[in-house]
C-alpha cells in the first residue's frame, strides 16, 4: 500500500511540474527566440591585426554591455581571431502596451505630459507653482569689436568690464601667441588689428583693442561697453526646476512662445498609458500617446544600436599646450596627428597605448576645414575611471548661462584622486584663464569635445562634460561611458538584417518537422505497444511541455535564445526519448516471454532498462558537452538543447514512466483488457504454446 502511494505521489509531482509550466506559458514564460526565429540583425567587427586576445574578450564584454542597455534581448557574441560578431535577435520586436492607470497630469500642447501625479491635488498644487522664467543662454560683453567676449555669467561680465582700462599703445605688451586664443566654448577672437595710439586692455580680453587715436576717444568707447544678455525662457516648478516632456525641457525662446505654452498648460485626468516594452519584456518607459511612445520604440531601433555597438568612446582628459584657430598664425603649418581616418585609426601608431604618454594634435568637433587645432601634452585622466555617468539638460539661472544637454560623471576612489591631484597642479602652476595650460581637454575618440577652465582643484570626484550636444548624444555618450571604452579601435565588416517574417517561416518549418515526426513515433509505439504507446504519448507530451518551460526559464534567467539549432537539437532528443520507452517495453517484454506475469515482470524489466537508458543517455549527454565546448556560433545551442533534453529524459523517465507502468501492471482490467491492455502490448508475437501430442513421451 505505501508503495502505491509513493508511485502516485510521483506522478502528482509530475503532473503539478507540467500545471505550472502551461500556467507560465500563458503567463508570458516562453521562450526567447534567436536571430534566425526572431529576425534581428548580426554584426561583424573587425579589430587591427594581432590584437591580443584579452583586448578582444574585454571588446567582447563591453559590447555586450551597451547591447544591454538598450533593454533588447540577449545578444549572441562570438570572438573568432581579430573579429567579434554580434547577434542581436528581435531587435525589431519591441512593442506598445496600453496600461490602465488613474491619475493627473500637467498637460500641454499636443498632449505633452509635464509630469504626472496619484490625486489631482498634488497635481494642482504643481500646477499653482509653474512660472515663466527667464534663462541666460550667454551674457557678452559689448563696444569691443565684432566678435566680443562672452562669459558664463552676469557677474563674470561685470567684473571683466570693471577690469578694463585705456593705455597707450606703446606701453601694451603684444601678445607672444597671437594665434592661441582662450579654450572657451564662447566665440573665439584673434588678434586685433592696430590702428591706433591707445588701448583698451584688460585681463580678460584675449586681445587688447587698439583702434582709438586719442585717449579721449578711448576712455569714451570704454564708458559705453556694457554687456548683451541672451536668454531663453523656460516653464518652471516647485524649486525652480524645469518642466520636461520626454526628457526634453519646456523651454524657449521668446517670452510670447513660452506664456503661450503656459496657458495652454492644464491639469488633465488620464487614465491609460502607453508602454513600450522590449523583445525581452524589459520597460523602456511609458507615455501619454501613442506618438510619444512610437518615438521612444524608435529610438531603440537599429541604425542607433548600430553607431552605438561600434563607437569605441575612448575618453581622455590632456592638458592644453595652444590653441590654433583657423586662419591664425602657424595654423596652416601644424599637422593634426594623423589618427583621422578609420584606416588610420587601425594602425599600432594611433593605438591608445601609443600615444597615451605622447604631445599631440586633435581636433576639435565640426568639419575639419574649421575645427580648431588643440596641441595637447600626455594623458592625464582616463574613461575607465568613471564610475558612473548621466545625461541631464542644464537649464542654467537667471544669472548663469544654459550649457543645455551634458553628461554629469562621477569617478571611481582612484579617478577621485587622480583628478583631484591634476586640477590641483593645472591651477597652482597656470592661474590665468588667457593661459591654454589653465585648461583641460576633454578629448572622446581622439576628438577634442570641449576644453574647459580649470578654476580650481576638483577633489569631489565628479565633473562635467560639455560640448553642444543633442540629448540623443548625450544619452548615448553617457550609455557608452557607463558600459566601459572599447580598448580597441573596431570598424564594421558586415551588417546582415534578418527579417521577422523569414525567421518565422524558418520556425514554422522546424515545428512542422517535428510534428510529423511526433505523428510518425506514436502511430508506430500505438501499433506495436498498444496500451503501453498510451503511456508513451502522455510521457513525451510531457517531456516537450517541460524542455520548452526550461528553455523559457534559461532565457529569463541567463539569456539564453532559441535558435533553429535548438529545435533541431529538441527534435532528436524526442527521438532519444522514444528511445527509452522502446528500451523498456522490449525489457519487459522478455521477462514476459519467460514466465513471468505483467505484475512481477514489470519490476526486473525497469531496472534492468533503466542501467541501459542511463548509458545510452550518458553518452548523449557526453558527446552534447564535448560538442558545445568545441563548437561556436549556433552549434552550441544544438548542443545545449541536446544535452538538457537528454537529461530531462532521465527524469521523466523515472518519475512518470517508472510509476505509470507499474500502477498498471497492478490493474487486472488493463492488463487483460482485449486487444490493447497490457498483456497484448508485451506479449503480442509469442510463440504459440506446444500443443501435446498423444502418447508421446514425457
Amino acid at each position: 500500500m505505501k508503495q502505491t502511494r509513493n508511485l502516485w505521489l510521483s506522478i502528482t509531482f509530475v503532473g503539478a511540474l507540467v500545471a505550472a509550466s502551461i500556467a507560465g506559458f500563458f503567463m508570458g514564460y516562453r521562450p526567447i527566440l534567436g536571430l534566425d526565429l526572431e529576425g534581428g540583425v548580426s554584426v561583424i567587427l573587425s579589430a587591427p591585426p594581432g590584437t591580443p586576445s584579452d583586448v578582444m574578450e574585454q571588446a567582447l564584454e563591453n559590447i555586450r554591455n551597451r547591447v544591454d542597455a538598450f533593454g533588447t534581448a540577449e545578444p549572441l557574441l562570438f570572438v573568432s581571431g581579430n573579429t567579434i560578431e554580434v547577434q542581436i535577435p528581435g531587435l525589431a520586436r519591441g512593442t506598445i502596451r496600453e496600461t490602465p492607470k488613474d491619475q493627473y497630469c500637467l498637460v500641454g500642447t499636443e498632449q505633452q505630459s509635464y509630469g504626472c501625479f496619484p490625486t489631482q491635488q498634488e497635481a494642482q498644487t504643481a500646477y499653482d507653482a509653474v512660472a515663466v522664467n527667464p534663462i541666460v543662454t550667454s551674457v557678452c560683453v559689448t563696444g569691443l569689436g565684432d566678435k566680443p567676449p562672452c562669459f558664463s555669467s552676469k557677474d563674470a561680465a561685470d567684473q571683466a568690464i570693471k577690469n578694463l582700462k585705456v593705455e597707450p599703445q606703446s606701453t601694451v605688451s603684444p601678445s607672444p601667441t597671437p594665434s592661441v586664443v582662450p579654450a572657451t566654448p564662447t566665440p573665439t577672437v584673434g588678434p586685433a588689428p592696430i590702428t591706433g595710439d591707445f588701448c583698451i586692455t584688460g585681463p580678460d580680453l584675449p586681445q587688447p583693442v587698439c583702434t582709438y587715436k586719442t585717449k579721449a576717444e578711448a576712455d569714451t568707447a570704454l564708458k559705453a561697453v556694457g554687456t548683451q544678455t541672451t536668454q531663453t525662457y523656460c516653464l518652471q516648478g516647485t524649486g525652480d526646476t524645469t518642466l520636461q516632456s520626454g526628457g526634453v525641457n519646456a523651454c524657449f525662446s521668446t517670452q510670447q512662445e513660452a506664456q503661450t505654452a503656459y496657458d495652454a498648460l492644464q491639469v488633465q485626468h488620464e487614465t491609460l498609458l502607453y508602454c513600450v516594452v522590449s523583445s525581452i519584456g524589459k520597460g523602456l518607459g511609458c507615455f501619454l500617446t501613442t506618438a510619444a511612445a512610437q518615438a521612444k520604440l524608435q529610438a531603440t531601433g537599429q541604425e542607433r544600436l548600430l553607431q552605438v555597438i561600434g563607437t569605441t568612446a575612448r575618453l581622455e582628459q590632456r592638458q592644453v599646450i595652444a590653441i590654433l584657430t583657423p586662419g591664425s598664425s602657424g595654423y596652416d603649418s601644424t599637422q593634426v596627428t594623423p589618427c583621422t581616418t578609420p584606416a588610420e585609426k587601425q594602425t599600432a601608431a594611433c593605438s591608445f597605448s601609443a600615444l597615451r604618454n605622447k604631445d599631440v594634435v586633435f581636433l576639435s568637433q565640426g568639419p575639419s576645414d574649421q575645427a580648431t587645432k588643440y596641441q595637447l601634452g600626455p594623458v592625464l585622466v582616463t574613461g575607465d575611471m568613471i564610475k558612473k555617468a548621466t545625461a541631464v539638460y542644464s537649464t542654467g539661472s537667471a544669472t548663469s548661462v544654459a550649457q543645455g544637454w551634458q553628461v554629469d560623471f562621477t569617478l571611481t576612489s582612484a579617478g577621485s584622486k587622480a583628478f583631484g591631484d591634476v586640477t590641483t597642479q593645472i591651477h597652482q602652476q597656470h592661474p590665468s584663464e588667457q593661459d591654454p595650460a589653465s585648461h583641460l581637454a576633454i578629448i572622446l575618440d581622439q576628438v577634442v569635445i570641449s576644453a574647459p577652465y580649470v578654476q580650481g582643484a576638483i577633489t569631489n570626484g565628479a565633473g562635467v562634460i560639455t560640448g553642444g550636444f543633442t540629448e540623443q548624444r548625450a544619452k548615448d555618450l553617457a550609455t557608452v561611458l557607463n558600459a566601459g571604452a572599447l580598448p580597441v579601435n573596431l570598424t564594421t565588416q558586415q551588417v546582415l538584417t534578418v527579417s521577422p517574417t523569414l525567421g518565422q517561416a524558418s520556425l514554422h518549418e522546424g515545428l512542422i518537422a517535428g510534428i510529423a515526426g511526433l505523428i510518425v513515433v506514436a502511430l508506430y509505439l500505438l501499433f506495436y505497444y498498444r496500451l503501453l504507446a498510451v503511456v508513451a504519448w502522455f510521457g513525451m507530451t510531457i517531456w516537450a511541455i517541460l524542455a520548452l518551460a526550461l528553455v523559457s526559464v534559461a532565457g529569463r534567467a541567463v539569456g539564453y535564445t532559441l535558435t533553429l539549432a535548438g529545435v533541431a537539437g529538441l527534435v532528436i532528443s524526442l527521438g532519444v526519448t522514444a528511445d527509452s520507452y522502446i528500451v523498456f517495453f522490449e525489457r519487459l517484454k522478455d521477462e514476459v516471454r519467460h514466465g513471468k506475469t505483467p505484475r512481477v515482470a514489470v519490476q526486473p524489466a525497469f531496472k534492468r532498462a533503466y542501467k541501459t537508458i542511463v548509458a545510452a543517455d550518458i553518452v548523449t549527454g557526453l558527446a552534447a558537452v564535448v560538442l558545445y565546448v568545441t563548437a561556436i556560433s549556433s552549434v552550441r545551442g544544438f548542443a545545449l538543447t541536446l544535452g538538457v533534453a537528454t537529461a530531462l529524459d532521465l527524469f521523466v523517465v523515472y518519475f512518470f514512466k517508472r510509476p505509470t507502468v507499474f500502477l498498471i501492471a497492478r490493474s487486472e482490467t488493463l492488463v487483460s483488457l482485449r486487444g490493447f491492455g497490457l498483456s497484448s502490448g508485451v506479449a503480442a508475437d509469442l510463440p504459440p504454446a506446444a500443443v501435446p501430442v498423444a502418447g508421446g513421451s514425457k
